[in-house]
């Protein structure tokens, strides 16, 4: 089974003393009006989690920018979890992995998300829930 991918982008986005750049689309294989579809910007509360699905026919990019995160994932039955900084890490969920993500604070998390199709096979249903156990 294909397995999440963390890929440092820190070479990647360009800096100053204004902050940086991030650009990740090119790279993508979607459409990028299917990108902008499925984009989102996504906050979550010290405390609280948002997920706790998988996307069978869709890998889901995650792109943290303030505020350090806690990703659950599960593969072959086991429960994983890797903290994640902001602001140089592109997270790349595959299709049928369940994932969560976790605020443990002290701020609030802001990051984008989106989705785009994987291969050939059905693209729907887009989304199922799938609880994913606490750590």
């Amino acid at each position: 089974m294909p397995e999440v991918e963390f890929i440092d982008i820190s070479k990647d986005m360009p800096r100053d003393e204004r902050g940086f750049v991030l650009f990740p689309w090119p790279a993508l294989k979607a459409d990028p009006r299917e990108v902008l579809r499925t984009g989102h910007l996504v906050s979550i509360q010290p405390g609280h989690s948002r997920g706790h699905h998988l996307h069978p026919g869709h890998e889901e990019w995650l792109f943290l920018f303030h505020g350090v995160g806690r990703l659950l994932w599960e593969t072959d039955g086991q429960t994983r979890e890797r903290l994640v900084p902001p602001d140089t890490t592109l997270i790349r969920i595959p299709p049928g992995i369940a994932h969560a993500l976790t605020n443990p604070g002290p701020g609030v998390l802001y990051l984008l998300a989106w989705r785009q199709p994987a291969g050939d096979g059905p693209t729907e249903p887009e989304t199922l829930p799938k609880s994913l156990p606490a750590k």
